[in-house]
């Protein structure tokens, strides 16, 4: 028997706002970027209307694509040196990683051109059992084309490969505005590609659907997952046409999402991704079994600062832990210094044994779906999956996902979300710790050799001057054969790009022919940025300045009086870069006056209660500019009173929900720190 009556969701809400004091239960909902809101308290009663989630494992796949827990540890490498990649490489494959994601080509990440490169750099890695995901950009067949090759070399059959060959043109569209060889070339290699996978390598996804272009524009949510899903459904239609089955397409494509800061939305993120792609695949006249979502996470470099970047090492456990509990099936976890420079041992050590700590002595993988039934996380699941398909009908009414991009209006779409989160982290209602908040001056500085331009041209210098351009004509000029017939069989482009480059042409000149005379495309890209940006350019505008700023503080009345608005305000101060000449509080205005005098500052803050307010405020103002003070802020609203206080001297006011982004910076140019 329950001795404890039963409480209803009304009787939650009225116990709330009796004790808000006349306040609404509505003002503590909070929305998400991009107008989604969510609820203070969720209920079973909310939970009654939602579809039947179903089993991990199990069609539509929202708790999971597996019906075990896990994934695998799955390390990213992109350093433009080759030696340092291997380096790497060897090290974490020695300490836990499991399976390898790879950037890299002629034109981006590990700057590897042949084939012998290749084999060096991956010269401790078992290709029959390692799971390697690679990113070749444009150049993605021919990169692809090179790993298949070395698997020749080495006698590994395709059949045992497993992983990607990373052909995303859309979304390199998206992120970079450019695709040099042309949509339709790429288009083209991806339709190609994708059928002589299916043919010789069922372990090899030729496509891979990545949200970083959103997540780092500061997309919402909901855009993330209807960009992705709308770009998986281009890519399951350009499969299909190409003659490959549903079912075949489905599985010739995966998805790659970066997990941002927002813990349970993250969780959600993914769950909904499944669901959503379940429901495309079946759309289309897929089976259950080819409609589960192979999915990779890597936390999310948006959320990462350069300012105390050793907090990075706590964002990057949170939204690791929140990939494992939204079902990804491989995470990568990046180095607490990567908005920094390459990473150094430590940080590279950090970033692996994060996840083998959680793994391991914390068991995240030992129970699937862990945030599933949670009343909370299954409405912000089903609401985020309403919502994207919502606006995936939307871009398919346009014409897709590539009409999208082209009319600029999934452009315009994601600005309007970034430019509302940056107003938010402006004003400090999305705070970042250690930057915009809880600063800390005296850290020291984490460098980090930044690899030069010129020493990447050197190194591929080095490499093409080894080449024999002329060597292997016969076989390239096969390739552009192919790539001119019209009436190809699928699979014919890989088939010759393999024969190329099994036969010895290097990557680079596979890349090259397979531009023949193709012109770029071109579109507005997504403004990449990161949350911290702006405020740590403020802060280097002090650090640039010969001696730090000094604000004195003005504190009015004894220490309880002033203490909550003159530590806000230091804290603030401090996000630019200005140091605190603070003291326990003045009771008159003539010891005030000499403390100025004494303080070297280059401005002063009045901190104190509404109540002394009322009597100290006007008189204070009075004595710090007649003692010769340029700049005074007040910390507080000043209401009504603002005429007259700026009549007074006062040059601004800084309080809670001020845009204190833009004051700061005004603040800088009055004490005269340059730009």
């Amino acid at each position: 028997m329950n001795p404890f009556p039963p409480v209803t969701k009304s009787d939650w809400v009225a116990k709330v706002e009796a004790d808000l004091k006349g306040a609404s239960f509505a003002g503590l909902r909070s929305t998400m970027p991009g107008g989604l809101s969510v609820e203070p308290l969720y209920t079973a009663e909310d939970a009654e209307g939602l579809s039947a989630p179903g089993l991990p494992g199990v069609f539509p796949y929202l708790r999971g694509a597996a019906p075990l827990a896990g994934w695998q540890i799955r390390q990213e490498y992109d350093d433009p040196r080759p030696s340092v990649c291997k380096e790497m490489i060897r090290q974490d494959l020695e300490h836990g990683v499991e399976a390898l994601w790879l950037r890299l080509g002629p034109r981006r990440g590990c700057r590897v051109l042949t084939i012998d490169e290749l084999d060096e750099l991956l010269g401790a890695v078992d290709l029959g059992a390692t799971s390697i995901l690679l990113d070749g950009g444009s150049d993605s067949l021919a990169v692809a084309s090179g790993l298949l090759a070395l698997a020749q070399r080495r006698g590994v059959s395709y059949a045992a490969l497993d992983g990607g060959l990373g052909l995303d043109p859309i979304g390199l569209l998206a992120g970079e505005g450019r695709i040099q060889g042309g949509l339709r070339a790429r288009l083209a290699e991806l339709q190609d590609l994708g059928a002589w996978c299916s043919r010789n390598a069922p372990g090899l996804r030729a496509a891979n659907v990545s949200s970083d272009p959103y997540d780092g524009g500061g997309a919402s949510a909901v855009q993330e997952l209807a960009y992705t899903i709308a770009t998986g459904l281009e890519y399951l239609r350009q499969l299909t046409e190409s003659g490959v089955s549903v079912d075949a397409a489905a599985r010739q494509i995966g998805f790659s999402y970066s997990v941002s800061g927002d813990f349970f939305t993250q969780v959600a993120k993914l769950r909904a991704a499944r669901w959503l792609w379940a429901k495309v695949v079946i759309t289309a006249g897929g089976e259950q079994s080819a409609a589960a979502m192979h999915t990779h996470c890597r936390t999310s470099r948006f959320t990462k600062t350069q300012r105390d970047p050793w907090v990075n090492m706590l964002r990057v456990t949170s939204e690791c832990t929140a990939a494992v509990f939204g079902g990804a099936q491989s995470i990568a976890t990046m180095p607490f210094d990567c908005v920094i420079g390459p990473a150094d041992t430590l940080a590279q050590r950090v970033a692996r044994n994060t996840q083998v700590v959680l793994r391991e002595e914390s068991h995240l993988g030992a129970v699937a779906d862990p945030a599933g039934g949670s009343w909370f996380v299954e409405q912000l699941t089903d609401d985020l999956a309403r919502a994207a398909w919502n606006e995936l009908r939307t871009i398919e009414a346009g014409g897709g996902i590539i009409a999208a991009l082209g009319s600029g209006k999934l452009i315009d779409a994601v600005g309007e979300v970034a430019d509302a989160r940056e107003k938010a982290i402006a004003k400090r209602k999305t705070p970042v710790v250690g930057v915009s908040e809880f600063p800390n001056l005296s850290e020291g500085s984490v460098e980090r050799h930044t690899v030069s331009a010129e020493e990447i041209q050197g190194l591929l210098k080095a490499s093409i001057d080894s080449l024999d351009l002329g060597a292997h004509g016969e076989r390239l000029r096969a390739i552009v054969g192919v790539v001119n017939d019209a009436n190809r069989a699928p699979g014919a482009l890989t088939d010759a790009c393999l024969a190329a480059t099994t036969g010895g042409a290097d990557m680079y000149s596979v890349a090259t022919v397979l531009q023949h005379g193709q012109p770029d495309f071109h579109v507005e890209p997504i403004l990449q940025w990161r949350a911290a940006e702006i405020w740590e350019e403020l802060r280097a505008r002090s650090d640039r300045h010969p001696s730090r700023p000094l604000a004195f503080f003005a504190n009015l009345g004894a220490v309880p009086s002033h203490k909550a608005r003159s530590t806000w305000t230091q804290n603030l101060l401090a996000a630019a870069g200005i140091d605190a000449a603070t003291n326990d509080g003045f009771g008159d205005t003539e010891a005030l006056a000499e403390a100025w005098k004494d303080s070297s500052a280059a401005l002063a803050v009045i901190c104190g209660s509404d109540e002394d307010y009322e009597a100290l405020l006007e008189p204070a103002i009075a004595a710090l500019k007649q003692a010769g003070c340029p700049v005074v802020l007040v910390a507080g609203r000043p209401g009504e009173r603002e005429p007259a206080l700026r009549e007074a001297g006062v040059s601004d006011f800084v309080f809670v929900g001020a845009d204190v982004l833009t004051l700061m910076t005004q603040v800088l140019d009055s004490v005269g720190v340059q730009r």
